[in-house]
């Protein structure tokens, strides 16, 4: 057995492909494409081992937030993201201890409903036993996080649903908290029993805003690897965010702050007293055409007569 390992970058994210193989180690091919390179994947079958492609924090993010260094990860799902140069870390989910914990639930909700025989008959028919651990596959496995320069954005990617019909699929999900609205970011540890026999191993990170309560979450991320990691950044994200400098305004309502010279400052007297002396102008006209109107109407209005002096 063997293993090879290379180092490439991406937007500024650092990519570590490790191979090993029985026979041979595979490499990463370097061809045209995003800066200069192209990350192949090699198939782990080819090669009768396993890859893994280590992402590592820009080195600039590195520098200006410390807590972020040292933070690795697997998850490519932000590799080709938009917003890629503004993501600080991702961190990555434990899918296979998700995916065993919520089938074990699954599977004791659907031995539950037994108690009830209508519930488990029409649980039955349309197919809970054949499809339940898919649906807790997909739905685990669509779920991303990332810290990025803004805030939390957590993601549920498009997938499947039910049957795994097209026409049953989920649409993709996205939510971002920025960091100066986040007034607590928490971890629940595991403790415990669900479904009286299911012990809970899941750690669950809770991010609060003003408008969450004790009952509701803004935002409930469960299943991280490294949830410690992740609480350590986000605090750090937000003192940062908090240190930085105010961003400037736009342009066209930048205050103008300088010292003028002689002429200017004249320049700009003279303009104020044409504007005051026109604003008295429009005044007085205005209060002249209002008085010339009251008098043309009172000559208007008829005298009453006396009707028996007529």
């Amino acid at each position: 057995m063997s293993s090879k390992k290379s180092t490439a970058s991406n937007n500024g994210i650092e990519y570590t492909a490790v191979a090993t193989a029985v026979n041979e180690s595979p490499i990463v091919t370097d061809v045209d494409g995003m800066n200069g390179i192209d990350l192949h994947k090699p198939a782990a079958e080819n090669y009768g081992g396993h890859n893994h492609y280590v992402r590592t924090v820009n080195p600039d993010f590195a520098a200006m937030i410390p807590e972020s260094q040292g933070i690795t990860w697997e998850d490519d799902f932000f590799d080709d993201d938009f917003d890629s140069e503004n993501i600080v870390a991702v961190f990555d989910f434990d899918y296979e201890m998700m995916e065993s914990f919520y089938a074990s639930i699954g599977w004791a909700s659907y031995a539950a409903s037994m108690l009830y025989f209508p519930i488990f008959w029409a649980a039955t028919i349309f197919g809970t036993p054949c499809y339940l651990r898919k649906n807790v596959k997909w739905n685990v496995y669509s779920q991303h996080v990332a810290v990025t320069r803004d805030g939390i954005r957590f993601v549920k990617d498009k997938r499947p649903q039910c049957w795994g019909l097209p026409c049953t699929d989920a649409g993709k999900s996205s939510k971002t908290v920025p960091f100066d609205k986040i007034t607590d970011c928490d971890i629940e540890e595991p403790a415990g029993n669900s479904m009286l026999c299911i012990k809970n191993v899941l750690c669950t990170v809770n991010v609060d805003t003003a408008s969450s309560n004790q009952v509701r979450h803004e935002l409930v991320i469960a299943g991280l690897k490294n949830p410690h990691e992740f609480k350590r950044l986000v605090w750090a994200m937000k003192r940062s965010s908090k240190n930085s400098p105010p961003q400037p305004p736009p342009p066209s309502f930048e205050m103008v702050d300088r010292k003028t010279n002689g002429n200017e400052s004249e320049n700009i007297a003279s303009l104020l007293r044409d504007i005051r002396d026109e604003l008295r102008e429009l005044k007085i006209t205005t209060t002249t055409a209002a008085q010339q109107q009251d008098t043309t109407v009172s000559a208007q209005v008829p005298t009453p007569t006396d009707p028996e002096l007529v």
